[in-house]
C-alpha cells in the first residue's frame, strides 16, 4: 500500500539533480515538496505482459514480496507475489485488471483496491461533506454495527479516499463505523489558499472537523488511523483538536514523525550537500508558514498520551523505520510497534494482510470498542 506515495520519491530524484545549483535549486526542491500531486509518479518499468504474468525492470520496489496495485494513466491492475527474478527483471503474477488496458510502459505501484466501498466490497456507505475552515470536505461514512465507536482514516501525500479501501472490510467486520477523511487539495475538496500541501501543519484541521462531525453523529470514542503524511495529520489532530477527548487510540503506518529527519534522510540517501538540504528545510517552513518543529513528535512524545499501534517496514526507503523505533523506545508502555523486515513504505498490509488485520482487530477492540462500552455505561 505504498500507493499513498508520499512526495519523497519525487524529492529524492530532484535533490540529486539540483545539488549543483544551491541557491537556484533549493527553492525548486522546496516547492516540489509541497506541490499538490494528482497522480502517482510512474517510476517503475513494466517490460512485458505475458498472459497471467508481469515482467518488471528490477528495482527495490518491484522485487518486494506481497500484493500491490499497478497504476498507469487510464487504468489499474493488481499484481501478486514474485514468481521469479534475475539480475535485471522481476516476474510477478497478474491477479486482475480492474480498469483500462494493461500494456508495457511506465507504471506506479499503488494501493490494491479502487472504486468506493460499495463497488470494491459491497459495503454500504454515504458520501458526506464535513464543514471545515476552508469549506465542505468530501468524506465517506461506512456505518458499522457500533455507531458509538468510530475509526477516522487519513491518507498520505497525493492520496485520495480510495487509499483507505483495503482497511475497511476488517474494520466493518469487527463493528466499527468508519469515516474516511478528505482534506484540503484532495480531488473534489477545496484548495488551500496557496494551493500547497502543508505536510500536516494545516491539514489536521480537517481531522478536527471530522471528530466534531463524528460526535454529532453519536460517536462516544474514536481511533485515528493515519499512514505516511496522514500520520503527521492525525498526530496534529491529537494535539490540537477540539474533540480530542473522543480519541482513545492511534493507528499509524509508516508515519512521518519528524519531517526534518525524513528530509535529511532523503538528502543522505541521494548524497545531496548538507547545505542544500538545510536551505530546502528553511524554505519549506516559509512556504507552509509553520516551523517544522511543530511536526516533530519525537522531540515531545508526551503529546501522544493514548495507546498507539504502529506498523513500519524495515525496507522503507522514504520514511526510515528508525523513527518509529525511536517512538516505541520513548513510549514503550503505550506503543505497540510492528516492524516487518520484508515491507517497504506503507507496505506491511501488502506483505501479510492476515497478520496485519489480526493485529489491527485486536488493538481496535481493546482500545476503541471496549472504552466506548465503558463510556456508554457511564452515561447510563
Amino acid at each position: 500500500m505504498s500507493r499513498s506515495g508520499i512526495l519523497l520519491g519525487a524529492l529524492a530524484g530532484s535533490v540529486l539533480a539540483g545539488a549543483g545549483a544551491l541557491a537556484l535549486g533549493a527553492n525548486a526542491l522546496a516547492e516540489r515538496t509541497v506541490r499538490v500531486r494528482r497522480h502517482p509518479p510512474y517510476r517503475h518499468r513494466l517490460l512485458k505482459v505475458d498472459g497471467d504474468q508481469l515482467v518488471f525492470a528490477r528495482d527495490r520496489a518491484t522485487e518486494l514480496p506481497g500484493t500491490y496495485g499497478v497504476a498507469w494513466p487510464g487504468g489499474h491492475a493488481v499484481t501478486g507475489d514474485v514468481v521469479k527474478r534475475d539480475a535485471s527483471t522481476v516476474t510477478r503474477r497478474l491477479e486482475r485488471v480492474q480498469s483500462g488496458t494493461l500494456l508495457a510502459g511506465k507504471v506506479a505501484l499503488d494501493h490494491i483496491d479502487v472504486g468506493d466501498p460499495l463497488s470494491a466490497f459491497g459495503l454500504d456507505f454515504e458520501h458526506v461533506a464535513i464543514d471545515s475552515p476552508l469549506g465542505p470536505m468530501p468524506a465517506w461514512v461506512v456505518p458499522g454495527a457500533r455507531r458509538d465507536a468510530w475509526v477516522l482514516l487519513a491518507h498520505g501525500y497525493g492520496g485520495s479516499l480510495a487509499s483507505a479501501l483495503s482497511f475497511l472490510p476488517l474494520l466493518h467486520r469487527i463493528g466499527c463505523t468508519c469515516l474516511v477523511v478528505g482534506y484540503r487539495n484532495d480531488p473534489g475538496a477545496p484548495a488551500s489558499p496557496d494551493r500547497r500541501y502543508h505536510l500536516g501543519a494545516s491539514e489536521w484541521q480537517e481531522v478536527d472537523a471530522a471528530l466534531t462531525f463524528a460526535a454529532e453523529q453519536g460517536a462516544a470514542a474514536a481511533c485515528l488511523f493515519g499512514w505516511s503524511m496522514g500520520g503527521a495529520i492525525v498526530l496534529g489532530a491529537l494535539e490540537r483538536a477540539k474533540r480530542r477527548d473522543l480519541v482513545t487510540s492511534l493507528v499509524l503506518d509508516s508515519p512521518v514523525l519528524d519531517w526534518r529527519a525524513v528530509i535529511h534522510h532523503v538528502g543522505r540517501s541521494t548524497r545531496a550537500p548538507r547545505p542544500l538540504v538545510t536551505l530546502v528545510l528553511s524554505l519549506i517552513e516559509r512556504k507552509i508558514d509553520a516551523p517544522l518543529s511543530e511536526l516533530d513528535w519525537l522531540s515531545r512524545p508526551s503529546v501522544i498520551d493514548v495507546p498507539v499501534l504502529c506498523f513500519h517496514g524495515e525496507l522503507d526507503e522514504l520514511v526510515p523505520c528508525e523513527l518509529s523505533k525511536r517512538l516505541g523506545a520513548a513510549l514503550s508502555s503505550t506503543v505497540e510497534l510492528i516492524i516487518d523486515p520484508r515491507a517497504g513504505h506503507v507496505g506491511s498490509f501488502n506483505v501479510d494482510p492476515l497478520s496485519y488485520e489480526a493485529r489491527l482487530a485486536a488493538f481496535v477492540a481493546r482500545t476503541l470498542l471496549e472504552p466506548a462500552d465503558e463510556r456508554a455505561g457511564e452515561i447510563d
